[in-house]
């Protein structure tokens, strides 16, 4: 059995729209690929999402507001993982 653990959320398959309501935290994984279809990108077509502001009813009058959480890296599990970046720009609104 493999010693590590793991947390996988099920990815949203051929979907390229997030939802429009949501609760702060909440975390979606998209992909326009459909289910058990074969990814032949270099760097992996799905996202991952978290909702940074929560939608005010279940009817979206005030819809959810997503960011797309950005990876500084990728690895296989033949290589050690580099060390994290310690230069990033500060975050700003945009």
């Amino acid at each position: 059995m493999d010693p590590f653990n793991r947390l996988n959320v099920r990815p949203n398959f051929r979907r390229e729209n997030l939802p429009c309501d949501g609760k702060v935290g909440d975390l979606v994984v998209l992909s326009p690929l459909a289910e058990g279809e074969y990814d032949g990108s270099a760097s992996g077509l799905a996202s991952v999402w978290i909702c940074v502001k929560g939608s005010m009813t279940s009817e979206g009058e005030q819809k959810a507001l997503w960011a797309r959480v950005q990876f500084d890296g990728v690895g296989e599990c033949e290589f050690p993982i580099s060390k994290p970046p310690q230069d990033l720009p500060p975050l700003t609104r945009g």
